[in-house]
């Protein structure tokens, strides 16, 4: 019997050690950008395919919002209200109606930037943020998600 068990253990313990143990993706709630725009847990999803029960993916969103100037008016809260740092280093708000909206892009490459871009998302909010590599950009872009869709709601711009 005691020849039995002793083997028995030995495998069992192999088992167990040899087990790799797999880590379920968790929801992201902070994601650094150094080598690309937007590291995420994505789902590909199709693009023409909608559900009145889907959820809008932030992945999704924001690729269509930086290569697509329709889609990105569509989904600015009009008349945008800013805080940007005027002359003398004071923010001051400022409101965008829609007429005078110029299309940013947040998707750049990091090679085609001076500065560094992380994403900070939470379940219904998500901000940008935009640190200068010495040269005073310091941006933060606030987005929401409104009825399901991800919409840019402000955005305050410090820099010096």
């Amino acid at each position: 019997m005691k020849t039995i068990l002793k083997p028995s253990f030995i495998i069992l313990l192999l088992l167990i050690v040899s087990c790799k143990k797999q880590i379920a993706p968790q929801n992201t709630t902070i994601l650094k950008d150094e080598e690309e725009n937007v590291v995420a847990n994505e789902e590909k999803t199709p693009v023409g395919a909608s559900d009145k029960n889907d959820i809008e993916d932030f992945n999704h969103f924001f690729r269509l919002f930086n290569h697509d100037t329709v889609f990105q008016i569509s989904r600015v809260i009009f008349p945008l209200k800013v805080k940007i740092n005027n002359d003398d280093l004071e923010l001051v708000d400022y409101v965008i109606p829609k007429e005078k909206y110029t299309t940013i892009d947040l998707d750049k490459k990091p090679e085609e930037r001076d500065y560094n871009q992380q994403l900070i998302l939470k379940k219904d909010k998500a901000v940008i943020q935009q640190r200068g590599i010495n040269n005073g950009i310091f941006i933060d872009y606030f987005f929401e998600k409104k009825d399901g869709k991800w919409q840019l709601v402000t955005w305050v711009d410090v820099s010096t």
